[in-house]
């Protein structure tokens, strides 16, 4: 087997907490590169409101990542403002010339500037650090990778670093831009809180012995089921998912406008904003009626969106979007704060009354994933929150 098989033979954990163990993990091929992506200045462009283009340009290269690999897995992450993949060799041409396209998107159609860059594994490897990988199966249609070593958060240190970033962009004009967008959309409005709050929270552990580390990561999350309780109690779309609202909006589709006609201009994307606002009533009336087509029943349709949703992840830190009320958040800020102040753990929070959901339909029969974020900022500014707190006892 050749290493770009490697991801796709690494045995498959049935369940999340299965991340906190290190013997779950093995470490990436020595040939592989990380691909990275995140908006420029996406402070600025959050303050002024512009969250949801920021995050679109994230889940657009996970769009057109994915299908620059085609049935080749890649290891990847969502983080909100952008993306981070793991490639091998045989596919790194491929995946820089999709984060280009999806660059020359951004900025044409959002004014965001995407920076680009990718890192050699081998390079991470010299500073000490390590990239492992582990396959957790959310569903069945739906697999997300782990990782923990430091070298993830190592590549976007690196990229941004302007001692650094020269060394590892992907400079402009260097590759042409090719590859696909299609399959990205935005047809759901905000999911209003059934609790109250949509709670962005993200932790890290500071003890760098990796079984301490494991042991107080099943603490935490414990801690969040006892306070939040089952993941369907807490799940920021309703069981069952029928509050879900269709957007019909030109705003509420512009992003996915944008993203797939973006080279059309004014009369194109207006005759894809058409199209869209087709699609959108026509799979109203589909799941309305509980419709079979020849590939899809309809009346599963949402059932499946809420089991591929992208809703916890762990990239040497923890993740995730929770739906409560103010109660639990305290209580959980509480037991959060006193293992902060003991220097055991860091953490960021961010509190809203939605949540935002960007989907990746490949083909609606059940390939399909969906990324969900607290609204107004979420995993971004909780973050923010993080790093702040992280300065005082470790780089970030």
């Amino acid at each position: 087997m050749t290493s770009a098989g490697f991801y796709a033979a690494l045995p498959l954990l049935p369940d999340f907490s299965g991340v906190t163990d290190p013997r779950n993990y093995a470490p990436l091929p020595g040939d592989w590169h990380v691909a990275t992506c995140d908006v420029r200045n996406s402070t600025l462009a959050v303050q002024a409101g512009n969250y949801k283009h920021v995050n679109t340009v994230g889940a657009a290269a996970v769009t057109a990542m994915l299908n620059a690999a085609g049935a080749l897995d890649i290891p990847f992450v969502f983080e909100g403002d952008g993306s981070t993949f793991c490639v091998p060799p045989s596919l790194l041409d491929d995946a820089k010339a999709a984060l280009v396209k999806t660059q020359e998107m951004a900025m044409s159609s959002f004014g965001l500037e995407l920076r680009v860059a990718t890192v050699p594994v081998a390079l991470i490897r010299t500073s000490g650090l390590d990239i492992q990988v582990a396959r957790v199966r959310v569903s069945e249609n739906y697999i997300q990778a782990a990782f923990a070593g430091g070298g993830m958060a190592f590549a976007d240190k690196y990229m941004k670093d302007p001692a650094t970033a020269p060394l590892c962009e992907v400079k402009p004009g260097s590759i042409a831009a090719r590859g696909s967008l299609e399959g990205l959309e935005c047809r759901w409005q905000d999911i209003p809180s059934r609790h109250g709050e949509t709670v962005s929270v993200m932790v890290r552990a500071l003890d760098a012995d990796p079984v301490r580390a494991a042991k107080l990561y099943g603490e935490v999350f414990a801690r969040v089921r006892a306070i939040y309780g089952t993941d369907e109690a807490c799940h920021p779309l309703t069981p069952p998912v029928v509050t879900l609202t269709p957007a019909l909006s030109a705003r509420q589709l512009g992003n996915e406008v944008g993203v797939r006609a973006a080279s059309r201009g004014a009369f194109g994307k207006w005759v894809y904003l058409m199209r869209a606002r087709w699609s959108v009533i026509l799979g109203w009336f589909l799941m309305k009626f509980g419709l079979k087509t020849e590939f899809t029943d309809w009346s599963r349709y949402k059932d499946t969106l809420m089991q591929n949703t992208d809703v916890r992840k762990f990239n040497d830190i923890f993740r995730q979007i929770l739906a409560g009320n103010p109660a639990q958040r305290e209580a959980l800020e509480t037991w959060l704060a006193e293992r902060y102040a003991r220097r055991e753990l860091v953490y960021g929070i961010h509190v809203t009354d939605r949540a935002h959901m960007t989907c990746l339909v490949f083909n609606y029969a059940g390939k399909h994933l969906h990324f969900i974020d607290g609204a107004d900022g979420g995993l971004f500014l909780a973050a923010k929150q993080f790093k702040e707190r992280a300065a005082k006892f470790i780089k970030v």
